[in-house]
């Protein structure tokens, strides 16, 4: 798990450092009827403390979602990678993250990062996304 207590992140002494982990978010889909699995999050990044009470961590995150098509129900792979930047903070200046007790834990982060790149509607390929006016008008007038 990439959780560190405040001592353990003093020792780097405001010189960057690197780290990588692997997550499991099963647990985290059960309630979402849209998204049907997940691979195994990878996450590496980089880290440093630039201030008294403020880290910054650079994240690359990869997973793959299935998620299911709006228009058949059926299974569709959506693969996520993307770089993002977590800051935590002992004070909210309303940009970050805050730290409410002594140790900084970048797992709620990671799965909010994964959830926000998940489209709100996925179609398999072959489908089409939309339908022209013909076809509409053609529906109605049937």
């Amino acid at each position: 798990m990439l959780k560190w207590s405040l001592a353990q992140l003093g020792k780097f002494n405001h010189k960057e450092f690197s780290f990588e982990d692997v997550y499991d978010f099963h647990d985290r889909i059960e309630s979402i009827d849209d998204i049907l699995d997940i691979s195994e999050a990878k996450v590496s990044g980089k880290g440093i403390n630039v201030s008294e009470d403020r880290y910054v961590f650079n994240l690359h995150i990869t997973c793959v979602l299935t998620l299911e098509c709006a228009r058949t129900l059926e299974p569709v792979t959506f693969p996520v990678s993307l770089d993002v930047e977590e800051i935590y903070d002992t004070v909210d200046d309303g940009e970050v993250r805050l730290i409410e007790k002594q140790t900084i834990d970048l797992t709620d982060a990671i799965w909010e990062d994964i959830y926000l790149e998940k489209p709100m509607r996925v179609f398999k390929e072959g489908t089409t996304e939309f339908i022209d006016d013909q076809n509409l008008d053609d529906f109605y007038n049937e």
